[in-house]
């Protein structure tokens, strides 16, 4: 099973077109975008989105309609080659998503979030912290096989603060991870701040751990994923 993330920036650098062709190319089971348009990506049967952020106002500092020149944002988008078995609530559903799925390594969630969509700008910051936290643990509570997934704006590697948003956050999801029995897996690599967050139980089944994007090709930000061995 291949899962993948990426913020694609809301498809500035290349346009929805070149960027659903480029994301075509590749055949993941499950890809997690953030900062996202409602691309068609023809290699998913089905896809997910979170509320879409409101049309023609000005949301919390940015007035999307005007800077997308016309199109619909949403923070996180699931695409995903089977469907979804179950969708629970989240604290904040236009930031967030949070969907179950039928696997061969069981009833797996997927909590796909945004931490600092404004990077370290208050209040967000810390109101997204305290919505994955609080949404996580929940989640966890009804079914363990929780992975957290998007754009954590954090990297986890020492020597590497200038990627992260501040100590706080960075403590807080090293916390958190621990606490529900979690395991990072993309936590090793360089100037990278969106992961791949699984259980502690399927670590021994990670095939491989990689970049499918470097930085500056779609966006910003470098894209990656996990491939992990079904039973």
């Amino acid at each position: 099973m291949k899962i993948a993330t990426l913020n694609i920036d809301w498809a500035r650098k290349k346009g929805t077109s070149k960027t659903s062709e480029f994301l075509n190319r590749f055949n993941f089971d499950f890809l997690i975008l953030t900062e996202a348009m409602d691309l068609d990506l023809k290699n998913f049967p089905y896809k997910y989105l979170c509320s879409q952020i409101p049309e023609n106002i000005v949301y919390e500092n940015l007035n999307y309609t005007e800077y997308l020149k016309g199109e619909k944002a949403f923070r996180t988008v699931l695409y995903s080659k089977i469907p979804c078995l179950k969708k629970y609530p989240v604290t904040d559903d236009k930031t967030n998503l949070a969907l179950e799925f039928e696997t061969e390594l069981g009833n797996i969630v997927f909590y796909c979030t945004i931490i600092g969509t404004w990077f370290n700008r208050k209040p967000f910051v810390d109101n997204e912290l305290q919505n994955t936290i609080q949404d996580c643990q929940k989640i966890h509570s009804i079914n363990p096989n929780l992975f957290i997934v998007g754009d954590l704006n954090t990297s986890f590697r020492k020597g590497e603060e200038q990627f992260t948003i501040n100590l706080r956050t960075t403590e807080s999801l090293q916390d958190l991870f621990e606490d529900l029995n979690l395991i990072n897996t993309t936590s090793e690599i360089e100037e990278n701040i969106d992961h791949l967050v699984i259980p502690k139980a399927f670590e021994n089944n990670i095939i491989e751990t990689g970049i499918f994007v470097d930085k500056d090709f779609i966006s910003d930000h470098q894209g990656v994923f996990i491939s992990i061995e079904t039973f």
